[in-house]
């Protein structure tokens, strides 16, 4: 995905320009990609980057009039700019830079500067004056910078891959980390699946100073806001009401066209509604299935009726089914090896959302911020000893766990694929709304009605179609919660059935083949068919994959259980998604990313 790479070294290597390019290289999935280099052999930096063009990033490197300090910053910015005073002319690079006022206002704040920005990204600064380099990133840690300190070099990139294309040796699997992997479904902490790889953890500003070894500093600590005192219920609703009016139209404006990526849920309910009569600048879409109409579908396409919204459905279809082996490979290989192959589809919609709108915006984390929801045998071992994921930290703050934790270690994976393809937007991880958050009265999040109040008072119009969790069925408590009971009982029908469906269920879906239960049984709020599909359109791919004795994925895992549990999916006898799923993706990691 679009980001940074580079390399701090003061030793000679002949090699090192040609180690940037190939660093650049492996991270240019699209020729659309917009990139270039910076390098300041005083300051021992050589860097690279890629975004997409005509985003916010692009006009890299930013450089003051004097020449004296240069910025490289990607991904996004979406603090109050209207409250930022700046002079365009202080800036020599491009004066037709978006992210140009970057500049002047590090200028104006020091080290004070991370602290003021708002959104997920990463950047380097160079100060020529003092030879100082300073690397930085997010206070979530979204924007992802992947690192490497080597005896005289220090690498580092937003994508793991660079690191592993230049240093053999890095192309190893810790066994302890696959081992969270396996179990929580992603790396915890600043781990990474490769030996020698850390992350940069969240809220870094790192300082080299003719060294590779970096001075380390937090600018953001969450303790600032878990220690706000709690809002009363009316003047807590007020000030939310406040917030999401101002931030969320922030988040759709641009040079580039934005799209909104609409669901039937209560989080794109709630932009619907704060967009009001903007929505017709914005087209929309709706993923969905092979399996009937959805209920995202249906529903999205009446709200965007309201005020005259385009809207287009985008379906799997046989594109997708036949094409399934490249798309699962480069979900792999553009995530590091953080998402899975059954993650596949991640790349075949936003690559076709892509050519809809270069920016696409989505209610994505409104449930887990304003609401709450959770989101071989040495190797076995390893897995039976880890605590499940919601004891590893018991006594933490939830909000701050939601916002450091889950989200950026367990959905990363997902939003990197996105961002390969397209600029992704959500304003819920939105600073203001974040801090403000940690004011929520007790229980405010549990309950979970703030949305549907706002929708109700500020755009009843939007309050007309049922939301996929039964929201807006009825001003009558009692009503609603049978209605959420209601929608909650049939996807938790379609979840068992393309999903967690037991053995013996399995055994009677294949009686009942030409029956097409997938109809009658999904394609109403879910429409992921891997289950299915592994029988069907998979199948060679998967044999074929998982059935070589000397493939890697056996290092960790038995090859003749492996192979039963695909003979026995297939056959439609067993249901075994999970650990086909984990497999496909382990050997996929050795041949799409250590094999150089």
């Amino acid at each position: 995905m679009p980001g940074l790479t580079g390399i701090i070294r003061f030793a000679s290597h002949e090699q090192v320009d040609q180690d940037l390019d190939s660093m650049l290289g492996v991270m240019r999935h699209n020729n659309r990609y917009s990139h270039g280099r910076f390098i300041d052999k005083e300051c021992g930096l050589r860097i690279g980057w890629t975004c997409h063009p005509g985003s916010f990033a692009e006009g890299m490197p930013l450089v003051s009039e004097d020449g004296n300090t240069v910025m490289i910053f990607a991904g996004e910015d979406f603090g109050d700019r209207d409250g930022i005073a700046r002079q365009r002319h202080a800036i020599s690079s491009k004066d037709s830079a978006e992210a140009g006022y970057l500049l002047e206002l590090y200028a104006e704040l020091g080290d004070q500067f991370f602290a003021q920005l708002n959104g997920w990204f990463s950047g380097v600064i160079v100060d020529r004056r003092s030879k100082r380099v300073t690397l930085f990133n997010d206070r979530y840690g979204m924007g992802r910078i992947y690192y490497h300190a080597g005896p005289d070099e220090f690498l580092f990139a937003s994508e793991a891959k660079a690191l592993l294309k230049i240093r053999p040796a890095l192309r190893v699997i810790e066994p302890e980390r696959l081992a969270e992997y396996l179990r929580y479904n992603c790396v915890c902490g600043e781990g990474t699946l490769f030996s020698g790889i850390s992350l940069l953890p969240k809220a870094s500003a790192w300082s080299f100073q003719q060294t590779t070894s970096p001075r380390k500093r937090q600018y953001f600590d969450f303790s600032e806001w878990e220690s706000q005192p709690p809002l009363g219920d009316e003047n807590f609703y007020g000030q939310w009401a406040e917030t999401v009016a101002r931030v969320f139209p922030r988040y759709a404006r641009g040079g580039n066209k934005v799209a909104l990526s609409s669901t039937a849920g209560l989080d794109s309910r709630l932009l619907m509604a704060v967009l009001r009569d903007q929505l017709k600048k914005h087209p929309s879409y709706t993923f969905a299935g092979q399996w009937g109409e959805l209920f995202d579908v249906r529903t999205s396409r009446k709200t965007a009726s309201v005020y005259h919204q385009a809207h287009e459905c985008i379906p799997i279809n046989e594109q997708f089914l036949q094409g399934f082996a490249d798309y699962a490979t480069r979900a792999v290989h553009i995530s590091d090896g953080t998402h899975n192959v059954f993650g596949a589809h991640d790349v075949f919609f936003n690559e076709i959302a892509r050519d809809i709108a270069p920016i696409r915006l989505t209610g994505k984390f409104g449930s887990e911020v304003v609401r709450i929801r959770r989101l071989g045998d040495d190797i076995g071992r390893l897995v039976e000893q880890l605590p499940s994921y919601t004891n590893t930290n018991p006594g933490g703050n939830s909000l701050t766990g939601v916002v450091t934790e889950e989200i950026p270690w367990h959905e990363y994976a997902r939003v990197a694929v996105e961002q390969s393809q397209l600029v992704l937007r959500t304003p819920y991880m939105d600073n203001e709304l974040v801090k403000l958050m940690y004011q929520a009265p007790k229980d405010s999040r549990t309950a979970g009605d703030i949305q549907e109040r706002y929708v109700r008072e500020r755009a009843p119009e939007f309050a007309r179609d049922i939301t996929n969790m039964g929201r807006f069925t009825s001003r009558n408590r009692l009503v609603t919660k049978l209605s959420h009971y209601l929608f909650s009982a049939l996807l938790k029908v379609e979840y068992i059935y393309l999903y967690s469906t037991p053995h013996w269920i399995t055994r009677v879906d294949r009686k009942l083949e030409p029956w097409h239960l997938e109809r009658l049984l999904s394609g109403r709020q879910k429409w992921e068919g891997y289950r299915i599909w592994i029988k069907t359109a998979f199948a060679p791919f998967l044999r074929d994959t998982l059935s070589n004795p000397n493939a890697e994925y056996t290092r960790f895992f038995d090859y003749q259980t492996v192979l039963k549990m695909v003979d026995r999916h297939i056959a439609g006898t067993h249901n075994y998604i999970d650990e086909i799923n984990k497999a496909v993706t382990i050997q996929l990691i050795f041949s799409s990313l250590l094999k150089g």
